[in-house]
């Protein structure tokens, strides 16, 4: 799964990786949790545009009031054939710039956290799936989920799961809108090469959603617990 991402990259160098206006205002976030709002990239009109969106997917057609689930990830393998998922899949596609993202892996009894951040790059370009925000107050934000696939050889040590990456030459592939072939959007959800990226173990300082600050980034190799 996907269940914290960081973003501290410029908005200026966003904007040249990914060829749209980003708020010149965005702080850098070291430990973006769900239910908080972050950056996605997705199609508008001829082009592209940014804009903020809460983590966790509600779907459009969810009556206001209506208690359900909000994922904040969704499987590549059955989103085509999910009521939650599949119309996004073929009209709402986004991506989630990710400076990298965390992951926790299993060691005795205890979770060691785990940054997994790109290679010789600044930022991933996360896949994502957005909804147009409809209920919860005057102004709802748009939501959206992570898509996640079978790990890579840097991802398998540590969880069973990881986010669907996308090399920076699909980026255009994935937001077009006339990309709505079944079999094409799914031979874009795969597992990422390894190569491009590294897991560096972390304080466990960022298992507080609180915490966000670049402490939550510092290395850990030891393990070392953190004090509040």
């Amino acid at each position: 799964m996907c269940g914290r991402i960081s973003l501290k990259t410029p908005a200026r160098i966003l904007a040249e990786i990914f060829g749209v206006d980003i708020p010149t205002d965005l702080p850098p976030r070291y430990n973006i949790a769900p239910t908080q709002r972050t950056l996605i990239v997705r199609a508008a009109g001829h082009g592209r545009e940014a804009s903020m969106a809460r983590w966790g997917y509600i779907p459009s057609w969810r009556n206001e009031g209506e208690k359900g689930p909000e994922p904040i990830n969704a499987r590549s393998e059955t989103a085509a054939a999910s009521r939650l998922f599949a119309q996004a899949l073929r009209t709402r596609r986004c991506i989630v710039p990710a400076g990298g993202f965390y992951e926790w892996k299993a060691d005795g009894r205890v979770k060691r956290p785990y940054h997994v951040e790109p290679v010789d790059a600044d930022v991933f370009a996360l896949a994502g799936l957005w909804s147009p925000g409809q209920h919860a107050g005057a102004d709802p934000p748009d939501t959206f989920t992570i898509l996640t696939c079978a790990p890579n050889e840097v991802m398998r040590p540590i969880h069973d799961r990881m986010p669907v990456i996308l090399p920076m030459t699909e980026i255009g592939r994935w937001l077009d809108p006339a990309t709505d072939d079944a079999a094409t959007v799914a031979a874009m959800l795969r597992p990422a090469p390894a190569a491009g990226m590294i897991a560096r173990p972390v304080t466990m300082r960022v298992n507080s959603p609180k915490h966000d600050d670049p402490g939550c980034l510092e290395s850990d190799t030891g393990g070392t617990l953190f004090a509040e």
